[in-house]
C-alpha cells in the first residue's frame, strides 16, 4: 500500500460508517459485547480481547459520524489525526487535536470522542502494557529526568489520569513514521508486522523530538508560573549548579511549596531528581566515551571519587567499570 491508497482507504466509508452516517448512533465493531460494565464502576469498559488476535500492537481508523460513548481501558492508546480535527472528553476536560496531532492516554483514562465529520479521520493505535513499556519507558526513560517522567507518567505507580497530547502537526518525520506503519498494518504484505513493530520505538522517539523542539505539552501550570515539564527541562539543563533555592528564585515559587510540591507531582525530592540525572549524565559518559571515571565524576559534579562510586552503586547496582564494561 503506497499514501494514495492509504488515503483512499482511510477516506472511503467503511461498513460501520455507511450505517452511521444514517443512524447517527454508535456501531460496536464486533459482537457487541466489547464494552462491558464492571462491578462498581459506571462507566464501561473496552475488552482488550478483541484487539491483539495477531500480537500486541493494533491499529484502526476511527468510525466517524456518531459519538463515542465514554468508556476506559486496560491497554495504552495513541491517538493521531489524519486529516480534520477531533473532540475528546478525557477525563472530564474537553480537548481539540488538530491535523499531525498525537495524544498519548494511559490505561484506564475514561474519554469519549464526539461524532467525526467527513474530513476529520482519526488513526488509533493501541498496545498493551507491557509493549508500551518495552519500546517507550525501556528505550527513553534513562536519557534524562524529562524523558524519565514522560515516561513513567504511564505506569503502575501512578493515578491512571494522564494523557499528553504532543504538537506534533509540524514535524514531517512523524508524519512518514505514522503513515508508513499505516501502510504496512492496513496493506497487510509479508513482514508488515514485524514492521510495524520496528517503527514504534522510532515513533516514540520522535515524539521526544517533539517535545525538544517546542515544549507545548499539555500539562497544567503550576500556580499559573510553570509545568512540572519545564521545572524538570531545567533541573536537567542545570544540574551541576542548580539548586532548590535558585529554581524557585528562576520560577517565582517558595522553595518549601516547590519541594514539596516536586515530590508530589514526581514521587522524588529535589535532590533525588538531580542525583538522578547526574547518574543519567554520568552512565552515558561511560558508555559512549573513553574518559576517566574520576573525570567523569568530576563532569557530573562530584568532587569525591569515593562518594561518586558510592552513589553510582547504589543507582546502578554495580561500580562505574563494570557499567563501562557491559556496555561493550
Amino acid at each position: 500500500m503506497n499514501y494514495q491508497q492509504l488515503d483512499e482507504y482511510l477516506r472511503k466509508l467503511d461498513s460501520i460508517e455507511e450505517i452511521q452516517i444514517k443512524t447517527r448512533e454508535n456501531i460496536n465493531d464486533f459482537d457487541g459485547h466489547e464494552l462491558i460494565i464492571e462491578s462498581g464502576s459506571e462507566i464501561p469498559r473496552m475488552r482488550e480481547e478483541y484487539f491483539f488476535d495477531k500480537g500486541p500492537i493494533f491499529i484502526s481508523k476511527h468510525h466517524r459520524f456518531a459519538d463515542m460513548p465514554l468508556h476506559l481501558h486496560s491497554f495504552i492508546e495513541i491517538n493521531y489525526v489524519y486529516s480534520g480535527t477531533c473532540k475528546q472528553n478525557i477525563n472530564g476536560k474537553e480537548v481539540t487535536l488538530t491535523r499531525g496531532q498525537v495524544c498519548l492516554l494511559d490505561k484506564d483514562v475514561p474519554h469519549g470522542i464526539p461524532a467525526l465529520g467527513e474530513d476529520d479521520i482519526l488513526i488509533n493505535i493501541i498496545m498493551k502494557k507491557e509493549t508500551f513499556s518495552h519500546s517507550f519507558i525501556g528505550h527513553l526513560g534513562n536519557t534524562g529526568i524529562v524523558s524519565n517522567f514522560l515516561a513513567n507518567a504511564v505506569s503502575e505507580n501512578q493515578r491512571h489520569d494522564h494523557y499528553i497530547l504532543f504538537h506534533s502537526q509540524d514535524n514531517e518525520h512523524l508524519q512518514y513514521i505514522i503513515k508508513n506503519m499505516m501502510c504496512e498494518f492496513f496493506g497487510d504484505r509479508d513482514y508488515s508486522y514485524e514492521m510495524v513493530k520496528f517503527y514504534l520505538p522510532v515513533m516514540f522517539t520522535e515524539l521526544m523530538r517533539v517535545y525538544q523542539l517546542d515544549k507545548n505539552f499539555e500539562m497544567t501550570r503550576l500556580s499559573g508560573r510553570a509545568t512540572i515539564i519545564e521545572l524538570l527541562h531545567y533541573i536537567e539543563e542545570h544540574y551541576k549548579d542548580c539548586s532548590l533555592t535558585s529554581l524557585a528564585e528562576k520560577f517565582s515559587f517558595n522553595p518549601n511549596y516547590l519541594g514539596n510540591m516536586l515530590k508530589e507531582r514526581t514521587g522524588m525530592t529535589f535532590l533525588e531528581l538531580v542525583q538522578m540525572q547526574r547518574m543519567i549524565r554520568a552512565s552515558a559518559l561511560l558508555k559512549n566515551t573513553n574518559r576517566g571515571i574520576d573525570d567523569i565524576a568530576f563532569e557530573v559534579g562530584y568532587e569525591s571519587s569515593s562518594f561518586f562510586h558510592r552513589k553510582f552503586k547504589s543507582h546502578f547496582g554495580c561500580t562505574p567499570n563494570q557499567f563501562r564494561k557491559k556496555g561493550k
